[in-house]
Protein backbone atom coordinates (compact mmCIF):
# COMPACT_ATOMS: atom_id res chain seq x y z
CA UNK A 1 0.00 0.00 0.00
CA UNK A 2 1.39 3.88 -0.99
CA UNK A 3 1.12 6.10 1.85
CA UNK A 4 2.05 10.32 1.55
CA UNK A 5 3.68 11.90 4.47
CA UNK A 6 4.16 15.71 4.27
CA UNK A 7 7.43 16.73 5.65
CA UNK A 8 7.42 20.37 5.16
CA UNK A 9 4.57 22.93 4.62
CA UNK A 10 5.57 26.74 4.85
CA UNK A 11 2.96 27.86 2.26
CA UNK A 12 5.30 28.48 -0.74
CA UNK A 13 7.36 25.15 -0.29
CA UNK A 14 5.44 21.58 -0.10
CA UNK A 15 7.23 18.57 0.95
CA UNK A 16 5.94 15.13 0.71
CA UNK A 17 7.68 11.85 1.31
CA UNK A 18 6.04 8.74 -1.00
CA UNK A 19 6.13 5.46 0.06
CA UNK A 20 5.14 3.04 -2.41
CA UNK A 21 6.72 -0.03 -0.66
CA UNK A 22 4.44 -3.25 -1.19
CA UNK A 23 3.54 -5.71 1.35
CA UNK A 24 2.95 -8.66 -0.93
CA UNK A 25 5.88 -9.82 -3.53
CA UNK A 26 4.01 -12.24 -5.13
CA UNK A 27 3.30 -16.02 -5.16
CA UNK A 28 -0.21 -15.32 -2.69
CA UNK A 29 -2.31 -17.44 -1.58
CA UNK A 30 -5.22 -16.46 0.66
CA UNK A 31 -8.04 -17.23 2.52
CA UNK A 32 -11.16 -15.60 3.87
CA UNK A 33 -11.56 -14.80 7.46
CA UNK A 34 -14.48 -13.59 9.65
CA UNK A 35 -12.90 -10.51 11.82
CA UNK A 36 -15.47 -9.26 14.78
CA UNK A 37 -14.80 -6.37 16.50
CA UNK A 38 -16.21 -7.22 20.26
CA UNK A 39 -13.16 -7.12 21.93
CA UNK A 40 -13.24 -3.75 23.42
CA UNK A 41 -16.37 -2.01 21.36
CA UNK A 42 -13.51 0.78 19.90
CA UNK A 43 -13.52 1.53 16.33
CA UNK A 44 -10.51 -0.33 14.94
CA UNK A 45 -7.72 0.55 12.36
CA UNK A 46 -5.23 -2.35 10.78
CA UNK A 47 -3.57 -1.89 8.06
CA UNK A 48 -2.92 -4.54 5.51
CA UNK A 49 0.61 -6.39 6.37
CA UNK A 50 -0.61 -6.82 10.21
CA UNK A 51 0.49 -10.42 11.23
CA UNK A 52 -2.74 -12.30 12.05
CA UNK A 53 -3.55 -14.92 14.46
CA UNK A 54 -6.74 -17.02 16.21
CA UNK A 55 -7.69 -17.14 20.04
CA UNK A 56 -8.37 -21.00 20.21
CA UNK A 57 -11.32 -20.93 22.48
CA UNK A 58 -13.35 -19.42 20.22
CA UNK A 59 -12.04 -19.43 16.85
CA UNK A 60 -11.86 -15.67 16.58
CA UNK A 61 -8.90 -14.32 14.39
CA UNK A 62 -7.65 -11.23 15.97
CA UNK A 63 -3.81 -9.76 15.69
CA UNK A 64 -0.92 -11.55 16.73
CA UNK A 65 0.43 -10.83 19.69
CA UNK A 66 3.62 -12.32 21.20
CA UNK A 67 2.41 -11.62 25.07
CA UNK A 68 -1.15 -13.36 24.23
CA UNK A 69 -1.57 -16.67 26.39
CA UNK A 70 -4.86 -17.50 24.68
CA UNK A 71 -3.16 -18.88 21.04
CA UNK A 72 -3.17 -15.54 19.07
CA UNK A 73 0.81 -15.84 20.15
CA UNK A 74 0.51 -18.11 16.81
CA UNK A 75 0.66 -16.30 13.55
CA UNK A 76 -1.59 -18.04 11.01
CA UNK A 77 -1.29 -15.38 8.11
CA UNK A 78 -0.96 -11.14 7.46
CA UNK A 79 -3.75 -9.15 6.52
CA UNK A 80 -3.91 -8.06 2.84
CA UNK A 81 -6.01 -4.91 2.61
CA UNK A 82 -6.48 -2.73 5.30
CA UNK A 83 -9.50 -2.77 7.83
CA UNK A 84 -11.81 -0.22 9.27
CA UNK A 85 -14.17 -1.67 11.73
CA UNK A 86 -16.75 0.31 13.77
CA UNK A 87 -17.38 -0.86 17.51
CA UNK A 88 -19.30 -4.07 17.72
CA UNK A 89 -18.87 -4.65 13.96
CA UNK A 90 -17.41 -7.46 11.92
CA UNK A 91 -16.24 -8.29 8.73
CA UNK A 92 -14.89 -11.30 6.12
CA UNK A 93 -11.19 -10.46 5.71
CA UNK A 94 -8.24 -11.88 3.34
CA UNK A 95 -5.83 -13.14 5.37
CA UNK A 96 -2.07 -14.33 3.15
CA UNK A 97 -1.03 -17.90 4.11
CA UNK A 98 1.50 -18.20 1.32
CA UNK A 99 3.52 -16.02 -0.94
CA UNK A 100 6.22 -13.86 -0.42
CA UNK A 101 6.00 -11.11 1.42
CA UNK A 102 8.28 -7.99 2.54
CA UNK A 103 9.58 -8.55 6.06
CA UNK A 104 10.11 -5.04 6.41
CA UNK A 105 6.62 -3.92 5.86
CA UNK A 106 4.97 -6.61 8.26
CA UNK A 107 2.96 -4.80 11.33
CA UNK A 108 2.22 -5.92 15.22
CA UNK A 109 -0.33 -4.61 16.42
CA UNK A 110 -1.13 -2.86 18.79
CA UNK A 111 2.03 -0.83 17.42
CA UNK A 112 2.56 0.66 21.31
CA UNK A 113 3.66 -2.47 22.80
CA UNK A 114 7.48 -2.67 20.70
CA UNK A 115 6.92 -6.17 18.67
CA UNK A 116 8.39 -6.89 15.64
CA UNK A 117 9.47 -10.18 13.77
CA UNK A 118 12.76 -10.61 16.05
CA UNK A 119 10.39 -10.41 19.38
CA UNK A 120 10.36 -13.76 20.90
CA UNK A 121 7.27 -15.75 21.53
CA UNK A 122 7.81 -18.55 23.76
CA UNK A 123 11.54 -20.17 22.61
CA UNK A 124 11.02 -18.63 19.17
CA UNK A 125 11.13 -15.28 17.13
CA UNK A 126 8.09 -14.63 15.34
CA UNK A 127 9.76 -14.31 11.69
CA UNK A 128 10.66 -17.87 12.37
CA UNK A 129 6.72 -18.54 13.76
CA UNK A 130 5.33 -16.90 10.41
CA UNK A 131 6.90 -19.28 8.56
CA UNK A 132 6.90 -22.27 10.45
CA UNK A 133 3.24 -22.08 10.40
CA UNK A 134 2.38 -20.64 7.19
CA UNK A 135 3.55 -20.77 3.58
CA UNK A 136 4.73 -17.05 4.23
CA UNK A 137 8.45 -16.30 3.08
CA UNK A 138 9.30 -13.32 4.44
CA UNK A 139 12.27 -11.42 2.06
CA UNK A 140 14.29 -9.18 4.07
CA UNK A 141 14.93 -6.37 1.77
CA UNK A 142 14.10 -5.22 -1.42
CA UNK A 143 15.47 -7.79 -4.04
CA UNK A 144 16.02 -6.55 -7.63
CA UNK A 145 14.32 -8.89 -9.37
CA UNK A 146 10.66 -8.29 -11.43
CA UNK A 147 8.08 -8.98 -8.96
CA UNK A 148 9.11 -6.13 -6.50
CA UNK A 149 10.17 -3.60 -9.12
CA UNK A 150 7.84 -3.83 -11.55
Amino acid sequence: MSSQTTTVNTGSQYFVNTNTAKVFLGGEISRQEAYVNNSTYNPVLLPAGTVMGRITASDRVVPCSAYATDGSQQPIGVLIDDLSLAAGSSAPVGIAVGGRVAQDQLVFFPTSNGQTIETVSGTRRMKDLIMANTQLILIPSTEMTDFDNS
